[in-house]
């Protein structure tokens, strides 16, 4: 049954734990948490890498079963004294699995990856490589007490191993060989996590690079119809139009009247009247 052995190491390296390495060695504590997400998946990987062949699974189990319980413990506490040296030591949990020239490389692989020097890489390894052993030391003994049992351990670990390396860090372990014997459950990972970012990708593509859009024709505004006269403007049209026809009607009775009037007699002419004596 698996057990997320990259969640049990992360437990194990609280936020405090890397602010303290990140003074201790001088870089950046963003930079150590991202050293130690990678560093986690990256030692299990070369763990379960050891682990696919019996010499390294025997190895693994001989190394956890001789490794002292406080071994950890004693690390932290080095680190919140401020002695840095405590980290050289815990390097030497992975040496002994590795070796030094294993160990160097495994640096160097994970500083390029982060961005790291090697030297952080390497401090941070020695913090690490003790939080994986004590993690699997903290398991059942069934887990971990013979070569079988650590082989089987990590048969069951790969998937969730897989999930929490970093794609471009799981190509540089893979080319580096730290994944002998756990390359299908890796680059099944690496495939899915490298199609969502090609995903993701189009997407942001699509989004920089739209298709132009027809610009949108607007229809032609008709003429608007004629303002139709208001009902109180229409009444004053009609008292308009009768008082002009009353008007009219009272100006044509007034002409003809003026017409059939006789005229008056001229202001020059007297009329003579006719005497008797002129008619005899």
């Amino acid at each position: 049954m698996a057990i997320n052995l990259p969640s049990l190491v992360s437990q194990l390296i609280t936020p405090d734990l890397i602010n303290r390495i990140a003074a201790a060695v001088g870089i950046d504590p963003a930079l150590a948490q991202k050293l130690v997400n990678a560093a986690i998946p990256a030692v299990l990987g070369a763990f379960a890498s050891e682990a696919s062949n019996p010499d390294g699974a025997k190895s693994i189990s001989d190394l956890i079963s001789n490794q002292d319980p406080n071994m950890l413990d004693n690390l932290i506490s080095g680190l919140k004294s401020g002695n840095a040296g405590a980290l050289a030591s815990g390097a030497g949990v992975l040496s002994s699995l590795l070796g030094n020239e294993g160990l160097g490389q495994l640096s160097s692989v994970l500083g390029q990856a982060t961005g790291a020097s090697q030297q952080a890489a390497s401090s941070v390894l020695g913090l690490v490589g003790p939080a994986v052993v004590g993690a699997i030391s903290n398991q059942s003994p069934e887990n971990w007490q013979d070569g079988a049992a650590v082989a089987n351990l990590f048969e069951g670990e790969k998937k969730a191993i897989a999930s929490a390396l970093p794609a471009s860090l799981a190509a540089a372990l893979n080319d580096s060989g730290f994944l002998q014997g756990f390359e299908s459950a890796v680059s099944g990972a690496f495939k899915t996590t490298t199609s969502t970012l090609g995903s993701a990708a189009g997407a942001a593509t699509s989004t920089l690079n739209p298709q132009p859009v027809p610009p949108r024709v607007q229809p032609t505004p008709s003429a608007p119809p004629p303002a139709q006269p208001s009902g109180g403007s229409m009444t004053w049209l009609y008292l308009v139009i009768a008082i002009v026809i009353v008007a009219g009607i009272a100006w044509y009775i007034w002409h003809k009247r003026q017409e059939a009037a006789p005229a008056p007699a001229s202001s020059g002419q007297i009329e003579t009247p006719v005497s008797p004596t002129s008619l005899g």
